[in-house]
């Protein structure tokens, strides 16, 4: 990257007229090309860049990810290009080749802070990525690239299988004016960040979940209902949005009304100022048994939520008391709950009524795919509406989780024959 201006300062100055100028081979990222970004050069490579830009320009850039260091413009070479500002800064768009194919762009989004500023005086910091090992090409706002800050997400990982394969080998960023010069501030460049939003839980390039340790106490769905939840996750499944998110196991479908314990709340369960990472999750898992074990395992039996269809969104489905005495009953039950096992609901009132049926795993972010998820929810809304009637929730039951959406019942005994009393001195969690 060349530095242009003050030493503090790499500077690209573009005249007018669609004027490119290459800034970043991929193949030979340096500490100079990551500046003052904060990204890392280690990871770069064909088909994985991110670069950060600040403008007070009040004219549209281009931002293009390319195979070849050479000019794109007119010459249907297949490259990734986001413009800042299209239309008269009415939207800032993604799509394949200079100009788009069919001239339409794959996804557009209008949020205020994706667009140029308004004021000269303001300058605003974009950031833009392709990241091949899990298909995401990405823009957001400010300086550093994370799941909150995506404004326009695509996930080339879906039936259009070529958009996928013209950006394998994307080796070099290059920036273009519109009709108009532009002066843009490079930050720097270097590896795509993980945009991911449950970052620590999931793997998004093994597509599978990570290990997280918990217990909490469960309702399982009457058999009817469950096929009702897994119908709704069809509908996901067969949307365009489906490559964002990653849908629960259809044995883990659950209730999850009483949040016990987690990876952070394990000491919940010690005298004050003994250390919770001395204790084996199954000596925790045994503790909270023989707490809940005498008075709401017991009753288990005879417990019993009778619960209505609420509303749904593309991930959960929402339930609510079908009266004032079930209500009544639902909270002197999460009342005996605390009481005999000494920890705190860690849900919130509208979690505790809530089915997770699939999570998102990269941000649903531009015009497009936020319709695509109103029409999704508007469908799985209308299905839960006519079918879904009363649920008879009952016989509640100690789950202890893998992963943050995979549980198996456990009902005593120990996972590795441990208890509280022995005090593990492993750390690690055991193997399910």
């Amino acid at each position: 990257m060349p530095a242009t201006g003050a030493d503090e300062w790499h500077w690209v100055n573009l005249p007018g007229g669609n004027v490119e100028q290459p800034l970043v081979d991929l193949c030979e990222c340096t500490e100079q090309d990551a500046w003052h970004s904060g990204l890392a050069p280690e990871g770069c490579g064909p088909g994985r860049g991110c670069i950060v830009v600040q403008t007070n320009a009040t004219s549209s850039f281009h931002v293009i990810f390319s195979h070849t260091a050479a000019p794109s413009r007119n010459t249907q070479e297949p490259v990734l290009r986001f413009v800042v500002g299209k239309r008269r800064n009415s939207m800032t768009s993604v799509g394949l080749g200079n100009p788009y194919l069919k001239k339409e762009p794959i996804e557009t989004t209008k949020s205020a802070d994706a667009l140029l500023t308004s004021d000269p005086e303001k300058s605003r910091t974009f950031w833009f990525l392709y990241d091949k090992s899990v298909g995401v090409a990405a823009m957001g706002c400010q300086g550093a690239p994370q799941a909150d800050l995506c404004r326009l997400v695509c996930r080339f990982r879906d039936t259009i299988g070529f958009r996928a394969e013209v950006c394998e080998g994307l080796r070099y960023i290059s920036l273009s004016s519109g009709k108009r010069p532009v002066s843009l501030r490079i930050i720097g460049a270097g590896a795509p960040p993980d945009v991911s939003i449950p970052r620590f839980r999931f793997d998004p390039v093994a597509w599978q979940q990570l290990p997280w340790q918990g217990a909490s106490v469960v309702f399982q769905p009457p058999a009817h209902h469950r096929q009702l939840l897994e119908r709704a996750q069809q509908i996901l499944a067969n949307s365009p949005i489906a490559p964002f998110y990653c849908l629960v196991e259809p044995r883990c479908l659950c209730l999850n009304v009483y949040r016990l314990l987690d990876p952070h709340r394990r000491g919940e369960l010690l005298e004050p100022g003994e250390d919770g990472e001395s204790v084996s999750w199954d000596a925790c898992y045994e503790e909270v048994h023989r707490r809940l074990e005498p008075l709401v395992l017991r009753s288990a039996p005879w417990t019993y939520w009778p619960l209505r269809f609420d509303r749904a969104d593309a991930t959960t489905v929402t339930l609510a008391p079908t009266g004032l005495g079930c209500k009544a009953s639902m909270d002197e039950w999460s009342r005996q709950v605390q009481a005999s096992s000494g920890l705190r609901n860690s849900a919130t009132n509208r979690e505790v009524l809530t089915i997770a049926f699939a999570f998102e795993v990269f941000p649903v972010e531009g015009e497009n795919a936020a319709q695509v998820r109103r029409d999704v929810v508007r469908e799985i809304t209308a299905l839960l509406e006519k079918e879904w009637g009363t649920s008879e929730f009952r016989s509640p039951e100690l789950a202890v989780w893998q992963a943050h959406t995979d549980f198996v019942p456990y009902t005593g005994g120990g996972l590795d024959g441990g208890d509280l009393t022995t005090k593990h001195t492993a750390a690690a969690s055991p193997s399910f």
